[in-house]
């Protein structure tokens, strides 16, 4: 009897299609939403441990949140953001582009976070939160927030890590991670980069698994969420869009075989793949290196002519954002008509199109899940999430719509203009191998078994463990060859390192869990003396692992308490942190907030004069102070301030003016006091610093460095002539560091304040 092939084609395709209809996720929550006895059975033996290990990592963020003085940058986020709060109370003012309200400046990165942080102090406003609800710890909420979320997410990536112990080793891991409880107390916008960045991961897995609508639009909102944050998205733009290509091509490849067109007697026939697969992610590549070193020297040649052609650049930058200002409300119409269209379409059919038909009759569901998950999408996902993604853009860089026209232009075109100028620039001017030394300092256990975890998804690969792999070595390199390199970046490379960690951790966690449960099997009788030596063998490389494992633990627990809640406004003992405001500067505001109490009972009205060199962070610890003068004395001639705070080379002249031992009995004379504004760990690391010589000018090459990084931790900042990488004494150094913060170099590097208050005053500076 002959076969029908259409007929039976079709029921496949039938049964395929009813499968994709019902989602993956719908067998495992309904009895989660819908049965009473949830929290009796066995579900809340299997959440428990990550809602514990979730608790654990917001205490660790949110204990003691605020006792850290705010840094440089915190600080500008903190005023800029109250700037914000007080712009949206006269929300219909701000219209008028004349008014000075907060506008998106690429300088200070993306808008979400003065909104978020101006949101929090609204909050805490309408709860009856001290200091108005603005202070150094609802300045930081918004971060420990994210950070916290940022621990539980990778339950929702459990399916891809390899299950649920997996997923909650990434949790532990990234709940007690130094760089990632710092940075989670910290006002700066990486942690909520990273948030956002760990949340598009997810949802993008979730939908490819599941096709619900619902985790497209959160992954689109997590990915607008993040360029509305900082402009390093490029970087995951760069990352996760070459990865998915080189997806797509492999999966396109799969469909042809290779193996079978040859006769299986041959060497092809035994050793050539089976697919195309391989072959064709090797062609992208080789396609891909010269087109890579091509882009690169262009983005160098860009970064380099819009420093020396600013005019000229400013200009191509402002026709650009008009033009694009101009064509997109044509686009969102052609885009409106095309679902119009579609939308009466489906009203219109009586009986429902097939879900694969075309190019999606073409492609395997198994073989092909992200290409058929892409071409299979029904318009009304892909529309839902691009308005979605288009509010959030233009709330955010319109400010709430107050400045929409220049704020779309400015979202689409000025971070990326912005970001291409700091690549020359070079802020921070750290070597390449900057995060490979930083890293290892801190992140012992995730380092560690990160390296295992690699060697387990090249031995045991699939699509989101090579895709694990690819990020971690992208997002290092790319950030290691990036100009601008500072310590908070180190968590967008710390966040894949962790999860490759827990994947590298589990065979360990897994033998060490057989070994507890199953130790009485050692005992039994019966077993030969080959089956006994093995068993022992296993167990005792099972607890050799665990000991390794705990003391790496215990190590990086100990560096994430160091850094967090012993010196936490340290920065010469600490690595991780970067020119860090000092607690002097509380001693000052104590000091200020004494004398107006004394002159004028607590409100405020003390006359301060700020010099140039110390105007931040004090913008903001002043900011109840209306009284205040910033670049005194050029900016208030006829001020007679009852304190004065002088900053960096107007110290010494600020003391000779002004000091009381100096004009003893004038009425303007003031006593002074010493102190530290912010402070810095040494930088004997750097490379040693070009010296010109009659045939090398040095140009592009620092003409100020350190020793190197093989000299600087055997001898600190000053090794003695003709001194070598002493291996020993370079572990000694960072031992006496990782256990005692015994400081590798140098302690004095500072930025001075000095502190001056009227000598009739009567009140010591």
């Amino acid at each position: 009897m002959p076969i029908n092939k259409s007929k039976n084609t079709q029921q496949v395709m039938d049964v395929v299609e009813q499968i994709e209809e019902i989602p993956v996720e719908k067998k495992e929550m309904q009895p989660r939403l819908l049965r009473l006895d949830w929290l009796a059975g066995g579900q809340l033996k299997q959440q428990l441990p990550f809602v514990l290990v979730i608790v654990l990592g917001a205490v660790l963020r949110f204990w003691q949140l605020g006792i850290k003085p705010l840094h440089h940058d915190e600080s500008l986020h903190a005023y800029y953001s109250l700037q914000l709060l007080h712009n949206l109370e006269n929300w219909r003012g701000c219209f008028d582009l004349k008014i000075a309200c907060y506008r998106y400046d690429p300088l200070l990165h993306g808008p979400f976070q003065f909104h978020i942080i101006a949101f929090v102090y609204q909050c805490c406003q309408w709860l009856g939160v001290s200091d108005h609800g603005v202070n150094t710890t609802t300045v930081r909420i918004a971060a420990a927030t994210l950070g916290s979320v940022i621990v539980g997410l990778p339950y929702f990536m459990r399916y891809y890590l390899g299950g649920r112990r997996v997923a909650w080793l990434a949790c532990f891991l990234l709940a007690i991670s130094p760089s990632m409880v710092y940075y989670s107390r910290f006002a700066r916008e990486d942690i909520y980069m990273a948030c956002f960045t760990l949340l598009l991961v997810a949802a993008a897995g979730r939908y490819i698994r599941s096709r619900q609508r619902s985790w497209l639009v959160v992954g689109t909102a997590a990915f607008v969420l993040s360029y509305a944050t900082k402009e390093a998205t490029f970087i995951s733009i760069a990352v996760f869009g070459s990865f998915l290509f080189g997806l797509l091509v492999w999966e396109i490849g799969c469909k042809i075989p290779v193996r079978s067109r040859f006769q299986r007697d041959s060497i092809l026939g035994h050793y050539a793949p089976k697919t195309a697969g391989s072959l064709s992610v090797a062609v992208l590549l080789l396609c891909c290196v010269p087109l890579a070193k091509w882009f690169f020297g262009w983005m160098k040649d860009t970064s380099i002519y819009i420093n020396a052609n600013t005019v000229t650049s400013d200009a191509i930058i402002k026709n650009i954002k008009n033009q694009t200002v101009i064509l997109l409300p044509w686009l969102g119409l052609l885009i409106g008509i095309y679902v119009l269209l579609r939308w009466r379409r489906d009203l219109r059919q009586k009986k429902p199109l097939p879900a694969r038909r075309g190019l999606a009759a073409r492609i395997d569901p198994l073989k092909q899940p992200t290409l058929n998950a892409l071409v299979t999408m029904p318009w009304q996902h892909w529309f839902g999430a691009l308005v979605v993604g288009a509010l959030i853009f233009v709330l955010l860089f319109s400010v709430v719509f107050t400045n929409l026209s220049n704020g779309i232009g400015d979202g689409i075109w000025q971070g990326l203009y912005y970001w291409l100028q700091q690549q020359q620039i070079a802020r921070g001017n750290q070597p390449w191998y900057y995060y490979l030394l930083l890293i290892p300092l801190y992140e012992q256990i995730g380092l560690v078994f990160c390296l295992a975890g690699i060697v387990r998804c090249l031995r045991h690969p699939n699509r989101f463990r090579l895709f694990l792999l690819y990020w971690c070595v992208g997002v290092t390199g790319l950030y290691s060859w990036a100009g601008e390199k500072m310590p908070w970046m180190t968590i967008h490379m710390t966040m894949p390192m962790l999860l490759l960690a827990a994947i590298g951790l589990e065979p360990l966690f897994n033998r060490l869990s057989a070994l507890v449960k199953n130790g009485q099997n050692l005992t039994q009788k019966g077993r030969n003396r080959v089956q006994s030596k093995r068993v022992i063998g296993s167990s005792i490389g099972t607890i050799l692992g665990a000991l390794a494992a705990m003391f790496l633990l215990i190590l990086t627990v100990q560096n994430m308490l160091q850094v967090t809640f012993m010196h936490y406004a340290d920065a010469p003992h600490e690595m991780m942190i970067y020119v860090q405001t000092t607690t002097d500067v509380s001693t000052v505001m104590d000091k200020i907030d004494q004398l107006d109490k004394k002159l004028y009972h607590g409100q405020h009205k003390l006359n301060i004069g700020v010099m140039t060199d110390a105007d931040w962070p004090f913008y903001w610890y002043l900011r109840d102070y209306p009284n205040v003068c910033y670049g005194f004395p050029t900016g208030c001639t006829d001020a007679n301030p009852e304190a004065i705070i002088a900053g960096g080379d107007n110290i010494s002249k600020s003391q000779a003016q002004y000091s009381a031992s100096d004009t003893s009995g004038h009425p303007t004379a003031y006593l002074f006091h010493h102190y530290r504004l912010r402070s810095w760990w040494d930088e004997g690391y750097k490379p040693r610093p070009c010296i010109p010589t009659e045939t090398y000018s040095c140009q592009g090459q620092p003409r100020w460095g350190g020793v190197g990084p093989l000299l600087w931790l055997s001898y600190g900042d000053t090794p003695p002539d003709g001194a070598f990488f002493n291996p020993p004494l370079a572990f000694k150094n960072i031992w006496d560091w990782w256990w005692t913060r015994k400081p590798i170099g140098s302690t004095a590097g500072s930025t001075d304040m000095g502190f001056f208050i009227r000598s009739d005053m009567g009140v010591n500076p």
